[in-house]
């Protein structure tokens, strides 16, 4: 069973050297993100997704200028020093060339020993991180949807037969097929789900804090209610930062988000100031980081059913903040999911990013304010210079409903079962 991580680096680039570190980039995706010989991504077998963001300077909600900004980051199967130590074996060089024109990386000659102690060194953690399909490797969902095709196109072959026949009868000729073949071999054991340890863990602390929040609940209550009451005096008394998005802005950003199946967005946006806010911050976001494995399953982010993995991260200090995700779809559609189905939430993880739509306590309003919600999100939306996925045909429910087709090639079912699982294929 596989566990994800979220690898993250933010550098600021060397004076001068931004048009260079972008023509590189570019060049990465002019000479195809999968096989180019700079970052190969598609040899680097523990990804499955990974972006390179040239930031622009900016200016921080104290009116400070923040220089331009590399951000690299990888969606990952881990261990973390695997993932990296397989990193620096087939793009060491051309991570190399990369990062040599940001501060404070050696300039000399490339030595894989120093540039994989700099990648760990580098990794910023972050405050949330939601997977969407867990516990499954790159190559496990890349067998799985090869798996669901070799038994579409074998049904179509036999689909005379098929259609006379009870649904267990069908099954089995399913089964037979695959048997037969030897590179579906690994398809004889259901997919591997998480160990007895990983279930009492994983439980043991959602009951352990729940235990604790009980114990404390008048304390708990008494700080919510004093917390919630400065959060509204400040909500009431601030006004709204513009966010002067063009239409020229929103078509560049459509141009470079969108694929056939899977997209991706990448967002920076100022945290409002005060040590207040920021803590504030701090705790939704690592809440949220918690309970996410426990509310936000199967595919689902706050309802959303098209995200494979999203993290938030506070850069700068904590004066701003970095939101990356990889979903089904087009970016359209997806800000409109936020409108329409997760409204309150997101609206608690961003109501104190400069910009947003005005709330109260923190979850009422916000993104319900489309028009103004669909302006912020694309004034603070940034090009992402290259993106990489390892499955991009796949979507969150293809990868779901592979593996129910084939957990359907073990064990036994009534016809029922076998008609309910035949109709997923």
């Amino acid at each position: 069973m596989t566990q994800h991580g979220a690898y993250s680096m933010v550098l600021y680039i060397s004076k001068g050297k931004q048009p260079q570190l972008t023509a590189l980039l570019q060049e990465i995706v002019d000479n195809d993100v999968e096989t180019n010989g700079i970052v190969p991504f598609k040899q680097i077998t523990s990804i499955h997704f990974a972006r390179f963001i040239v930031l622009d300077k900016s200016i921080d909600v104290h009116g400070k200028e923040v220089g331009p900004r590399l951000v690299f980051t990888t969606n990952y199967d881990m261990p973390l020093n695997k993932h990296v130590q397989e990193m620096v074996r087939i793009a060491g060089a051309g991570l190399w060339r990369i990062l040599s024109m940001c501060q404070n990386f050696s300039s000399g000659d490339y030595n894989a020993d120093i540039l994989e102690r700099f990648l760990l060194s580098q990794n910023i953690p972050s405050e949330t991180f939601y997977v969407g399909v867990g516990y499954r490797s790159v190559q496990q969902i890349h067998n799985e949807n090869l798996l669901r095709k070799a038994i579409n196109e074998f049904a179509y072959s036999q689909q005379l037969h098929l259609k006379k026949e009870p649904a267990l009868a069908t099954r089995q000729r399913i089964i037979d097929f695959v048997h037969s073949r030897p590179d579906l071999r690994w398809a004889e054991t259901p997919e591997p789900g998480p160990s007895k340890g990983m279930n009492y863990s994983y439980y043991g602390t959602l009951f352990l804090v729940i235990g604790l929040l009980v114990i404390f609940s008048p304390i708990v209550i008494a700080v919510a209610v004093v917390w919630m009451l400065i959060m509204l005096v400040f909500e009431l008394t601030e006004k709204q930062a513009p966010n002067p998005v063009t239409k020229d802005q929103i078509r560049t950003l459509i141009a470079r988000e969108t694929q056939m199946v899977q997209a991706q967005f990448s967002a920076l946006g100022n945290i409002k100031p005060g040590w207040f806010r920021l803590i504030t911050m701090r705790f939704l976001l690592r809440s949220t980081d918690f309970l996410a494995p426990y509310i936000f399953t199967k595919g689902k982010l706050s309802g959303i059913p098209t995200v494979h993995f999203a993290r938030w991260l506070l850069v700068n200090e904590g004066k701003q903040m970095l939101f990356l995700s990889n979903y089904d779809g087009n970016s359209e559609n997806y800000l409109r999911d936020f409108i329409n189905i997760a409204a309150k939430q997101l609206t608690l993880l961003f109501c104190l990013a400069q910009g947003y739509p005005k709330t109260w306590f923190m979850v009422f309003g916000g993104a319900k304010d489309a028009e103004n919600f669909m302006a912020w999100a694309r004034y603070r939306q940034v090009i992402t210079n290259v993106w990489y996925s390892a499955n991009k045909e796949v979507s969150v429910m293809n990868i779901f409903q592979n593996s129910k087709i084939r957990n359907g090639i073990c064990g036994t079912m009534t016809e029922t079962e076998a008609q309910q699982w035949i109709s997923i294929l």
